[in-house]
């Protein structure tokens, strides 16, 4: 049975209607939207989530330094190096002057000076001591053989009693000068040993003044590069203050590490350090067990200051990053190095929770079951 003679047409098209007219073709927009979805969400997935299940964490290309200051005040009068300007042990760094450096040279050069003169104020007191000592000595012998003749012959009765009294006079007169230029000798060597020592120590100081002073001349105390700080003709500087510093030695990372994640790094693992396009390989060296709040540049922003764990990395390349860049540290510390996952409280959550998803429970029903 015919029951249509044509074919009908529908009443919202036109005859003229683009696309009706238009074959069929594949639309790639919306690719390009879930693509851009799905990157964005895996972006924030990775900024939220991912410093929890690997190794990424911030730092800087370091090495060890070396503190170039001076003990006393001084002024610089010249530098002779530049920022960054490789140098070796004993090179000239800059020329300074101190006035109180000075002014002490000057007091120890005038105390050895006198102690000199007065030393040999005492060796000649010492020498007129030792034989005017001999003199009394030979006074006292004298007198005391005397008085043993006068003695036998007053027995005989040809010396009177106050004769051999003078002469006992006289011998308790040598006797006296003999104690007295031996005690002014035995003083007098007492002294001479004392102003040795007071010489003695009074040049060690002006040799060690004149040695730390070295002429006003700071040096290297090590091969290195001479850091981004460097005082400026006319400084003045107080004791104690850099001048400037030294890096020496090798080039390691200085990396901040987070705590509480899911990831546990150790001892000899090894990550991947870039700063931007240059990277290179590297070695967790040493874990100290101790966090410091991060340097100012690490800190987040509309967030409070943050601490991390300090880890040194030892650099396979250490050529590609200049001193204290700062660079980012990457690895795949899913598994720690033991080769078990770290079983910390987050980790046993998530653990649970994907029970619970390969057994067909919902969070919700879950939760609706535990309040039951």
């Amino acid at each position: 049975m015919i029951t249509q003679l044509h074919k009908r047409v529908r009443a919202d098209r036109f005859l003229n209607d683009v696309r009706a007219n238009q074959k069929k073709r594949r639309n790639y927009g919306r690719y390009v939207y879930l693509a851009a979805v799905l990157g964005v969400f895996l972006y924030l997935t990775n900024l939220f989530v991912g410093p929890y299940l690997w190794l990424r964490a911030e730092g800087l290309v370091i090495s060890d330094h070396v503190v170039i200051a001076s003990p006393y005040a001084v002024q610089v009068t010249r530098v002779l190096v530049q920022p960054g300007q490789r140098v070796r042990k004993g090179e000239l760094l800059l020329k300074a002057h101190s006035p109180e450096v000075i002014e002490a040279l000057a007091a120890l050069t005038a105390r050895a000076a006198e102690t000199s003169g007065r030393q040999a104020e005492v060796a000649v007191k010492y020498e007129v001591a030792n034989a005017l000592v001999k003199n009394a000595d030979e006074r006292l012998t004298e007198a005391e053989n005397q008085l043993k003749k006068l003695q036998a012959s007053h027995s005989i009765g040809f010396v009177s009693d106050t004769f051999i009294a003078s002469v006992s006079k006289d011998r308790y007169a040598a006797m006296q000068e003999k104690v007295s230029r031996g005690a002014e000798r035995k003083a007098a060597i007492d002294q001479l040993e004392r102003l040795q020592v007071s010489q003695a120590e009074a040049k060690q100081t002006l040799d060690d003044l004149r040695a730390i002073y070295n002429n006003g001349e700071i040096v290297a105390s090590a091969d290195g590069i001479v850091g981004p700080k460097i005082a400026v003709q006319g400084d003045v500087v107080k004791p104690g203050d850099q001048l400037t510093q030294v890096y020496v030695g090798p080039k390691y990372a200085l990396v901040y590490l987070d705590t509480g994640t899911l990831y546990k790094t150790e001892v000899g693992d090894h990550v991947e350090v870039a700063d931007g396009f240059n990277s290179t390989g590297g070695t967790v060296e040493e874990i100290l067990p101790l966090t410091v709040p991060l340097p100012p540049e690490f800190q987040k922003a509309f967030r409070p200051p943050t601490r991390g764990q300090i880890v040194k990395i030892k650099l396979d390349d250490e050529r590609p990053f200049p001193m204290a860049t700062k660079i980012v540290v990457t690895g795949d510390n899913f598994i720690s190095g033991s080769g078990r996952i770290a079983r910390t409280a987050p980790y046993q959550a998530l653990e649970r929770f994907i029970r619970m998803v390969k057994g067909g429970i919902t969070p919700t029903a879950a939760v609706a079951h535990r309040a039951g």
